[in-house]
């Protein structure tokens, strides 16, 4: 048997609200973004240094100097520049609105990331100090029998976007999953007491997890697949596995409890499908919360060792080569630059030649 009309129309325009939210959302950050002819000039000067596959640092005086010559900030050249090497899709501006509830889920989300901090600690020596982030890439290697190569990151030398607007487009996955924890522990015969401690005990997990990683893949390796004839960044394959599976998943069990709530939970609390869409909306802004902090706490204070150690894991392991993978008329080329380990040792920066 299933929930009467009335709440389940409630409860859906309650979940809806977010991505109504999105709609005005996403056409002010266009404009944010810029729509003036001298912003699209710039737009498309931008799109033709990576569309032939060059890191913005190779052009960056010159990308500069057109700036100028339009008038254009440096706080807009950011924001075109992110939105082309990182466009916010709809599930980040379903986010968004997290930033103006964030004086009312803020004591909240501070009192959940106080504990997250050791935990986050504990993960990173377990990853990186153990060895088991490289340990697992060294047996998904061996499996799929992929190359492990670099590629210099396109965001070399690119204007640096607000804190939180980078980490922002970080979240999705992270959040999602949080949320994907929260509606299966509701399975759980718990209470709602209980629901709520392991759901955070479990987010905690989650987002310790995937921010280490994060911060360990946010560089120039990649898996090389000649097989299938593809490239894998290294900083995008488990959001890339796990996004639809998560999606998918929040679809089906979100349905599930609006349309039959009082038959799997027999407590009014979360039996009921409104109460139940406010939940899900306060754990996804909560979370959101949650994860910037995180984010931008971690990543400043411990993200740059991170990322250097694991890269020196996966020196002793493989020796890789960093190579610049460009497009000139239609033609690409796979150029070896150098061993990654020169590359660390250059402070990941290659000092390309001045432009004719």
């Amino acid at each position: 048997m299933t929930e009467p009309t009335e709440p389940l129309v409630t409860s859906a325009l309650i979940l809806l609200s977010p991505l109504i939210l999105a709609i005005p959302l996403s056409i002010g950050w266009r404009w944010w973004i810029g729509t003036e002819p001298e912003h699209e000039h710039y737009v498309e000067k931008v799109r033709r240094v990576l569309d032939a596959g060059i890191p913005l640092r190779r052009y960056r005086a010159e990308l500069d100097a057109e700036a100028r010559r339009f008038l254009i900030d440096p706080e807009r050249q950011a924001r075109i520049e992110s939105d082309l090497l990182r466009p916010l899709s709809i599930q980040h501006f379903l986010l968004l609105p997290s930033l103006i509830v964030w004086p009312l889920l803020g004591l909240f989300a501070a009192v959940i990331a106080i504990p997250l901090m050791p935990v986050l600690r504990a993960i990173e020596w377990l990853f990186i100090d153990k060895r088991v982030l490289a340990a697992s890439a060294r047996v998904l290697q061996r499996i799929t029998r992929w190359e492990v190569i670099g590629i210099p990151r396109l965001d070399d030398g690119a204007k640096q976007l607000d804190k939180v607007l980078a980490s922002v487009h970080r979240l999705p996955v992270t959040v999602f999953l949080g949320l994907f924890a929260y509606l299966v522990v509701l399975y759980l015969p718990l209470d709602p007491r209980g629901v709520l401690l392991v759901s955070v005990a479990v987010y905690i997990v989650l987002v310790s997890i995937t921010s280490v990683i994060r911060a360990a893949t946010a560089n120039a390796l990649v898996f090389a697949d000649p097989t299938k004839r593809r490239l894998i960044p290294m900083d995008t394959l488990v959001e890339d596995a796990l996004g639809p599976l998560v999606g998918v998943g929040l679809v089906f069990l979100i349905s599930r409890q609006l349309l039959y709530g009082s038959q799997l939970r027999s407590d009014e609390l979360f039996g009921d499908p409104v109460i139940f869409s406010l939940s899900v909306l306060l754990v996804l802004y909560t979370a959101t919360i949650i994860g910037v902090t995180v984010e931008l706490s971690f990543f400043r204070s411990r993200g740059r060792q991170v990322r250097r150690a694991f890269q020196q894991q996966m020196v002793n392991e493989y020796d890789p080569t960093v190579y610049l993978f460009t497009r000139n008329m239609g033609t690409l080329r796979l150029s070896p630059l150098m061993p990654l380990s020169e590359w660390l040792d250059k402070g990941e920066v290659f000092e390309f030649d001045k432009p004719d």
